[in-house]
């Protein structure tokens, strides 16, 4: 069966978690497939932009498939699945659009996205500390998302985040009718997509090495790539067809 589902229409992919009876919640089959997934998405250099959801209107992703988890303990314990040890990087932007409920390790893959957005039914919430257990990635990516004070209670108290609260304290990017959230994600993503790819990673890469090492230190070391886009032939495109009055045609070089 097939857990997550990939797809590319144009230059944007769409990954969807597609276990609805469960709420997509994340057991070794489709965790095996999301990796699959987004490898695809990671080669395919005719893909510029991903968006991520979950199949049914319940739930992007519920997080740990609990009951597995279950069957699979011992005493000492629940092992930290392997896949969470070898996530893509990618290098291109991501769109988490978030449907339902996103927990745990669900809402861990919207965290490692580069924007989310969400519908009004939507809920975040890292819950792990209510069984024992302490969110891997939320730990350090929810911080540097909402601040120190508003990550502290959320991962101390495992207490929901509603899709308004997650507006208002910077956690998506906009909230919208179910039926318009896919829609939305996708207008978004074509948006990027009339951009220049190089300079679109470009700037992706440099957001991502600032938010990691001081000011100064970061600009020297993005300095050549940097050097590299505006030297680009896709910059002397950009410029030339603003004069001329026409949509740039971006050869990625």
């Amino acid at each position: 069966m097939s857990y997550v589902i990939y797809e590319r229409k144009g230059h944007i992919a769409y990954i969807t978690l597609n276990r609805p009876d469960r709420l997509n919640a994340l057991g070794a089959e489709l965790m095996q497939q999301l990796r699959e997934a987004e490898t695809n998405f990671a080669e395919d250099d005719d893909a510029w932009v991903a968006i991520y959801t979950g199949a049914g209107d319940r739930a992007f992703c519920a997080g740990m498939d609990l009951k597995e988890a279950a069957g699979l303990g011992s005493q000492g314990g629940i092992a930290l699945p392997s896949q969470l040890e070898s996530f893509i990087e990618q290098k291109k932007p991501t769109i988490a659009a978030v449907n339902g409920v996103a927990y745990g390790g669900g809402f861990e893959i919207t965290l490692r996205r580069d924007m989310r957005i969400c519908s009004e039914n939507a809920s975040f919430a890292l819950a792990e500390v209510k069984r024992g257990l302490v969110p891997p990635i939320g730990s350090f990516d929810l911080p540097r998302l909402v601040g120190m004070s508003n990550a502290m209670w959320w991962l101390l108290s495992g207490e929901p985040i509603d899709a308004q609260e997650a507006y208002r304290i910077g956690l998506v990017t906009k909230v919208v009718p179910i039926a318009e959230l896919l829609p939305t994600a996708t207008r978004m993503a074509e948006i990027i997509c009339e951009n220049s790819p190089l300079a679109v990673r470009a700037i992706r890469q440099l957001v991502s090495l600032g938010s990691e090492v001081p000011r100064d230190y970061g600009y020297r070391l993005g300095l050549g790539l940097i050097d590299s886009v505006w030297g680009s032939e896709d910059a002397l495109e950009g410029v030339r067809a603003f004069a001329e009055k026409r949509k740039p045609v971006w050869r990625m070089r």
